[in-house]
């Protein structure tokens, strides 16, 4: 079996390349993919990929039981839109900087070289989707990003060492975790749709392109960091259905004043916070509603409705329709 690349530890750790184990990966195992595991006394890593023509994706999945620095080097020339979807890990890449990497958080490199230092805590589980490019496919989101697109490729053309969109990692909007899902969930399909595929990866990729573009508030503009914070807001938002925002609490988090956050939550999404979050709560309820079996009276309770009649006039008035209408 061909290693996928080069690794080593400060520990010595020895690293073995395996097919993945049914009993110790088989609820992670996508069939439409290519999967490799790669375990030691540490844990165990699982890695997943399926290639394209002009792309490729990664679904990884790291299990530590040991603290450990792990260096990662491959000698091929990368264009990396990287996802951290869950967990936080300290990541030196390349000769860019050491930081800190969020849950929720991405950049976009090129890397001549792929060179990669990350330190796991032991007993979490991290997951990361990762889709490497070639320089056409990314051509073809230019004409929609020019001021952010063509100045990385000419970067890329005159690139001794690794470049990147972002200074920093960003922190990613709802709609690229629901992207980021959708692509998983259609790779898990029997028959995979090829031209969907494809299309929810550039979806992807312009939402992250998209966080580049320049945005002006009161006659200043908005610096990335502040577009990464309200883009956080933006999925802090839907972590709890069942009662009203604490939009204080969440400007707290991000280092505005809660005027502030709602003018730059609108500009930024087209729609006000607290309206963000109720259209969200009533589509999670329609989608119960007509997709499964649950008592409505559960529903309700779920969304944060005091009562079944308190659920069926909001229901109403958002969808035109009671909830039973669609129960009948």
């Amino acid at each position: 079996m061909d290693n996928l690349f080069e690794i080593s530890s400060p520990n010595n750790d020895a690293f073995f390349w395996s097919t993945p184990q049914p009993h110790q990966h088989q609820s992670l195992i996508i069939p439409s993919m290519t999967s490799q595991v790669l375990s030691g006394g540490w844990g165990h890593m699982l890695f997943q990929h399926r290639q394209m023509a002009e792309y490729a994706i990664w679904y990884s999945t790291y299990s530590v039981h040991l603290r450990r620095w792990f260096k990662v080097r491959a000698g091929v020339p990368v264009i990396e839109f990287s996802f951290l979807i869950h967990n936080s890990v300290f990541q030196q890449m390349n000769t860019l900087y050491n930081s800190l990497v969020q849950e929720t958080q991405f950049n976009i490199f090129y890397l001549p070289y792929v060179e990669d230092r990350v330190l796991f805590e032991p007993g979490l589980q991290y997951t990361t989707l990762d889709i490497h490019c070639t320089i056409p496919f990314l051509k073809q989101l230019a004409p929609y990003f020019p001021h952010v697109v063509n100045p990385f490729l000419e970067a890329i053309d005159a690139a001794t060492t690794a470049v990147q969109i972002f200074p920093r990692h960003l922190f990613a909007t709802q709609d690229m975790v629901y992207l980021a899902k959708r692509i998983l969930q259609l790779l898990r399909a029997p028959v995979i749709n090829e031209l969907m595929l494809e299309l929810l990866v550039k979806l992807l990729l312009c939402a992250a392109l998209a966080c580049k573009m320049e945005l002006q508030l009161n006659n200043r503009i908005i610096t990335l960091n502040e577009v990464s914070e309200v883009n956080r807001v933006s999925i802090l938002l839907l972590k709890n259905l069942t009662e009203e925002p604490n939009l204080r609490q969440l400007a707290r988090q991000a280092g505005m004043n809660e005027t502030f956050l709602k003018k730059l939550f609108a500009l930024r999404f087209h729609i006000p916070p607290y309206r963000y979050w109720h259209a969200y709560r009533m589509d999670e309820a329609f989608t119960r509603v007509i997709n499964t079996d649950e008592a409505l009276t559960d529903i309700a309770l779920d969304m944060g409705f005091s009562a079944l009649s308190n659920f069926s006039k909001a229901f109403k008035k958002y969808y035109g329709l009671a909830p039973s209408h669609y129960r009948k």
